[in-house]
């Protein structure tokens, strides 16, 4: 029986954008699901639909999917950014075998933001009314902090891709200290399964200072550091090692499961 994996995107992308990443772990039995959240499909209103949504819609969303598929085992959470820190909610709040979090974007409470990182976000966060606004990166910004690392081509390919993103998810992970509502918090200590953390030296939206303060919330956390590597991990030069390493880690895992032993904390 193979094992199910739910693949968890992240901002400006949708469950397409897995394509790599399933075409690695599928022939290595992993049964993978790749869902699109809500108001990322990429049709002419998107950008309509998306302004205003928040992240707590995404996650309800995704832990009813994950519900609805009534899996025989506790899946594999795989979250990329935004969707990482989501895997981390959502591993908080319903059964999971493993969470694998690539870069993940920081939960309420760690200050994540550097000269860097919030150079891209000046000209959204400038303009009134940005919370309920939908908004996408120019090509340029695109290939200097979401896809910096791939070469020009795919640079382009990729940002004709990317759809529109919520405002309101940007005030609520980008400006989390004045969230009142703690839309990003996680419950670490809730986190019972084991936990796979990448970070990357070259990454300007999820900076890998940032990354090591999350993966410190988990003490029984693996952490995996690249030192050259940007932001889009889930489709770069480095991919398939990377999947290689993650599938190395969970394999001992899923051999203990099956003895009926439980996996390690």
């Amino acid at each position: 029986m193979s094992t199910p994996v739910v693949l968890i995107h992240g901002m400006w992308c949708t469950g397409g954008d897995w394509k790599r990443v399933r075409d690695l772990l599928e022939p290595r039995g992993y049964r993978c699901h790749a869902p699109t959240l809500p108001a990322h499909e990429p049709t002419a209103d998107q950008p309509l639909r998306v302004g205003d949504r928040s992240l707590r819609e995404y996650r309800d969303f995704l832990e009813q999917y994950i519900r609805e598929q009534d899996f025989r085992t506790p899946p594999i959470l795989v979250g990329h950014s935004m969707g990482a820190l989501l895997a981390q909610q959502l591993a908080a709040r319903i059964p999971v075998f493993a969470a694998v979090l690539l870069t993940p974007a920081a939960p309420w409470g760690i200050n994540a933001a550097g000269l860097a990182n919030l150079a891209p976000f000046a000209r959204v966060l400038g303009r009134w009314g940005f919370w309920n606004r939908p908004y996408k990166f120019s090509r340029e910004a695109a290939a200097a902090y979401v896809y910096n690392g791939l070469s020009p081509e795919r640079q382009k390919a990729c940002y004709e891709r990317m759809v529109h993103e919520s405002g309101r998810v940007a005030y609520e992970i980008g400006l989390w200290w004045a969230d009142w509502g703690k839309t990003t918090s996680v419950d670490a200590d809730a986190v019972r399964c084991p936990v796979y953390v990448v970070s990357c030296g070259a990454d300007r939206l999820t900076p890998a200072f940032a990354v090591r303060r999350v993966a410190g919330l988990y003490p029984q956390a693996t952490h995996r550091h690249y030192p050259d590597r940007g932001h889009w991990v889930i489709d770069d030069e480095e991919t398939e090692e990377m999947i290689h390493g993650i599938c190395g880690w969970l394999r001992p895992l899923e051999q203990r499961a099956a003895r009926g032993q439980q996996a390690p904390r």
